[in-house]
């Protein structure tokens, strides 16, 4: 679908007029800094060159932003992604999904035959189309032989190729913490799509009444009780289950501070010992990670955000209005009517006829805010820092 999106991007890409002093010269593309600070005066301080070409990049993408917007925002894709209409049944149906697959994962986790991979695909019986049976003892495997339950482990050819988080998140302190992180990030997202009942949102603190096996533990315990067995899940196994859930379920890398809606490919995982792959400074990488996920526990659903829902419906009172007729009535007093063409319904008070207008006349109120949406649609794209048509194709070098 996306070759198709952008397969006339070329005809609304470049023609950025360069507001520079030696003249605005129409180029296709972005300049790159060396290539924009030769037309600048020779004088100038590098603060104040990179200062304007801040400006000049950020005005760059808008403008083939605005192009591509205008080029693609009758197209249903472009809609799903940030009208504010469109956005509502997106959201239906995402939630439907992501409780369907919720399901599918604990019916997997008490089966024992749970993944726990770094890929977005689950349990091995779950991708033929088939959810895990927690009532069965055993099952075929692809040979046709019986063999009993057991937890599926990651692959190694996964983990091998999964980008990889700064090592100080095997640390056993950092586990703990990540733990509880996870777990708050599990009910929050399950609650914004209408997830109840997960034995992940639980844990069992107190140690007291545990399982003896589980007495010692110093963290959370997450008793998974299946037909044959009682687990616990505790330490690195619970939050290896918390951060699978997230991902598959609910576009969450954990450790990549990365909440897509379509999630693909391998999650980031934790390595023992020292590796260049991530930042060197521990400390500022746990900041970020934490900053990251403690401003989206305090923040709203992402999607439900750019519905605007307050915004729309401050704008329908407003354009409503007009459309209620206050009648003088000789033996009731004061009426007021619905003011849609056709309609002769009376009510005791003016917020019964917006109610009424909103539920009865919906194409009116859709066409009295059409261009707010319409506002919003486009205030939605230009926001999304990672939009489609929304990096800027580099000019090419000059040689020396």
């Amino acid at each position: 679908m996306a070759i198709l999106c952008f397969a006339d991007w070329d005809s609304v890409r470049g023609g950025y007029n360069e507001a520079s002093n030696t003249g605005s010269t129409q180029r296709e593309g972005l300049m790159s800094y060396k290539r924009f600070i030769q037309e600048l005066e020779d004088d100038i301080l590098p603060a104040e060159a990179e200062r304007r070409y801040q400006e000049y990049k950020s005005e760059y993408i808008s403008t083939q932003k605005q192009a591509f917007f205008d080029a693609h925002k009758d197209e249903e894709w472009l809609k799903d992604k940030y009208h504010p209409t469109n956005l509502l049944a997106v959201i239906e149906r995402r939630n439907e999904l992501a409780q369907k697959m919720a399901k599918d994962f604990l019916l997997d986790l008490q089966s024992e035959t749970l993944d726990l991979g770094p890929g977005v695909n689950t349990s091995s019986s779950n991708k033929s189309g088939h959810a895990s049976d927690p009532n069965s003892d055993d099952e075929a495997d692809a040979s046709g032989k019986r063999r009993r339950h057991g937890r599926v482990p990651a692959k190694e050819t996964d983990l091998s190729d999964a980008p990889k988080a700064h090592p100080i998140s095997s640390e056993p302190r950092r586990i703990q913490l990540d733990i509880d992180q996870a777990q708050s990030l599990v009910r929050k997202l399950d609650s914004e799509k209408g997830i109840g009942d997960n034995i992940l949102s639980k844990a069992d603190n107190d140690r007291m009444t545990r399982d003896k096996s589980h007495r010692s533990s110093s963290g959370p315990v997450i008793i998974v009780r299946g037909l044959a067995s009682v687990k616990g899940l505790e330490g690195i196994e619970l939050l290896d289950t918390l951060i699978t859930y997230l991902w598959r379920i609910h576009g969450v890398d954990y450790y990549g501070l990365i909440e897509t809606s379509d999630p693909k490919g391998l999650r980031h995982v934790r390595m023992d010992g020292k590796s260049s792959d991530g930042p060197s400074n521990g400390s500022e990488w746990e900041k970020k990670l934490e900053s990251h996920w403690q401003e989206r526990l305090n923040c709203q659903d992402p999607l439900e955000v750019m519905t605007a829902k307050e915004k729309i419906d401050a704008a329908a009172i407003e354009a409503l209005d007009p459309h209620v007729r206050k009648i003088r009535d000789e033996k009731y007093g004061w009426k007021y009517g619905c003011g849609a063409k056709g309609c002769t319904k009376l009510f005791h008070a003016a917020e019964f006829v917006h109610k009424h207008l909103k539920l009865k006349h919906t194409d009116l109120v859709m066409e009295l805010t059409s261009k707010v949406r319409e506002d919003l649609y486009l205030q939605n794209y230009m926001n999304d820092a990672d939009a489609p048509g929304g990096t800027p194709v580099m000019q090419p070098s000059i040689p020396v």
